[in-house]
């Protein structure tokens, strides 16, 4: 069970419209929105992120870990704040390990998860090696009752990353959906001993604007996109 003291605020930021996408969109007739609407999107919709226990891992030795190197168990905790008549339908989270020098993504939880059923995902660490995820569909009633102490997450998870420095999620929400509106994620990087763990990490979205069946991309403001944080 995770309980909110044990993460810490990284940021909560307002959500603006991606212009460069939102016109390659409309190039290829795949969005129409008023320019009104698309002026208050950029202030409503917001999406915040917490660090949680940032653990090494210890004990036995690590397989697979190159001299000089630790492994980290980093836990994450991202919440969506859609606007009043908006939708979230996509979400995709980066985290950036570039500004560690060296560090690589070794494993990733949630990973891959197609279905048409909530699940409940547990995750612990196998060996030092990588995460052994066990998802298990929760009954509606189930659910209702559990979502203060399980994770629940969308039908389908898209990542990529395992073995290079950056790490990204997709969140899909299906036909008439809404994506859940907070979610956690786990990594283990492989990084320098005794060097700082540092990280940037971007956000962008897809909005449904209520009664309109129209799309709007949307980003973190360009501001804090590059803004570093030290995880360890």
């Amino acid at each position: 069970m995770t309980t909110d003291a044990m993460y810490r605020a990284l940021f909560d930021s307002e959500l603006e419209v991606d212009e460069a996408d939102l016109k390659a969109m409309v190039r290829r007739g795949e969005v129409v929105v008023d320019d009104h609407d698309v002026a208050l999107l950029g202030h409503r919709n917001r999406v915040a992120l917490a660090l949680g226990p940032v653990e090494r891992v210890t004990g036995a030795p690590v397989p697979e870990l190159a001299p000089g190197l630790a492994r980290w168990d980093i836990s994450l905790l991202c919440v969506l704040h859609p606007s009043p008549g908006c939708t979230f339908r996509r979400a995709r989270l980066t985290v950036d390990l570039r500004p560690t020098a060296s560090a690589i993504v070794r494993d990733m939880s949630p990973r891959e998860v197609q279905g048409d059923q909530p699940l409940e995902i547990t995750t612990t660490v196998e060996a030092g090696l990588k995460f052994a995820v066990i998802p298990s569909v929760l009954e509606v009633d189930a659910r209702r009752e559990r979502a203060s102490t399980h994770n629940v997450h969308e039908p389908t998870v898209v990542t990529s990353g395992k073995g290079f420095s950056r790490a990204f999620w997709d969140f899909r929400a299906g036909d008439g959906a809404r994506l859940q509106p907070d979610r956690e994620m786990r990594l283990l990087v492989d990084a320098p001993d005794g060097a700082p763990l540092l990280a940037r990490f971007n956000l962008t979205a897809t909005v449904a604007v209520d009664g309109a069946a129209q799309l709007v991309p949307l980003l973190r403001r360009r501001a804090e996109i590059d803004q570093t944080y030290r995880l360890a």
